[in-house]
Order: structure tokens, then C-alpha cells, then sequence
């Protein structure tokens, strides 16, 4: 398979945004990932997948922990922020706080998902994270989309 046949045709997936968080030697740290699906409601199961050359992926793979938030149409600057464009310092000016895992919770997002790794599998050059939901909550927010390799308003009507 071409490798570019192959990104190109995925570009045509439209996804959410969501900040990965987790902590890193007391730093709260992030990273934007659109790759996040659930597995199972029973126990409740979801997956992230994080490439091992990302800053990010220690974080994670050391504490064991990750907390996936899924950003609302009107946060686009963190999905940015979080990118990578800010290395150094990436929680300074952000509003969030600390949920029951410790971990840190962006304030204002569609939803979170507060985890504990149970299973790591390496596939290419990325780690498929399988976590255990220990804690979640939900707003009823328009989601940030991505497609076509840009950020979409997928504004829709929320109950």
C-alpha cells in the first residue's frame, strides 16, 4: 500500500479532537490526538493510539494513567496548543482542574474520560493504549471536528 494513497484516503474520515492529559513528574501534560475510540461499555473501555516518537507517549506509558478530552467547537486554540506549538509550560493560561485520579481535566470540553493503562500493544510506530474508565462527565457542547486534514465546526444541535 502507498503510503500517501493510504493518508490521503484517511483524510476523507471526519473525527473529534480531543487533549490527551496526563502527569509527568507533577507537570500536567498534553498532547491533540483525534485517534480515540471506545471498546467497551462493560468494563468501561477506551483506546487512544499515541505515536512512541511523542513527548507524550512517556508520560503515559510511565504513570500508567491518561485522561481524554474531548474539546467543543469553540476551543480550536487548544487543539493547536497542544499540537506541539507549545512544548515548555503547555497548562500557563489554561483553565482546568484536577480530577479524582489526579489528573488534569480541561474546563469547558464536550466530555472527559479519566483512565488507567490495562493494555498497551506497539503497532508501526505507535502504542494502541486500551484504558479503564475510572471517571467521566459529559456537557451538552457542540463538538471541534477534523477533516481533510483542517479543523471543522461540527455544531449540531445538543440535548
Amino acid at each position: 500500500m502507498d503510503r500517501d494513497q493510504f493518508l490521503a484516503a484517511m483524510r476523507r474520515f471526519p473525527s473529534g479532537v480531543a487533549v490527551v492529559t496526563s502527569m509527568r513528574q507533577g507537570i500536567p501534560r498534553g498532547m491533540t490526538l483525534s485517534a480515540f475510540a471506545s471498546v467497551t461499555a462493560d468494563p468501561p473501555t477506551v483506546l487512544i493510539c499515541v505515536n512512541r516518537d511523542a513527548r507524550s507517549y512517556l508520560n503515559i506509558a510511565d504513570s500508567g494513567t491518561f485522561c481524554v478530552n474531548l474539546l467543543a467547537h469553540d476551543q480550536r486554540d487548544l487543539a493547536v496548543r497542544f499540537s506541539g506549538k507549545v512544548r515548555d509550560n503547555q497548562f500557563d493560561d489554561v483553565a482546568f482542574h484536577f480530577g479524582t485520579t489526579g489528573l488534569p481535566i480541561l474546563d469547558g470540553t464536550v466530555a472527559h474520560f479519566e483512565c488507567t493503562v490495562v493494555h498497551e500493544h506497539h503497532e508501526g510506530s505507535h502504542s494502541i493504549f486500551a484504558g479503564r474508565v475510572l471517571g467521566a462527565d459529559a456537557q451538552p457542547r457542540a463538538p471541534l471536528g477534523y477533516f481533510d486534514g483542517d479543523f471543522r465546526d461540527f455544531t449540531m444541535e445538543t440535548r
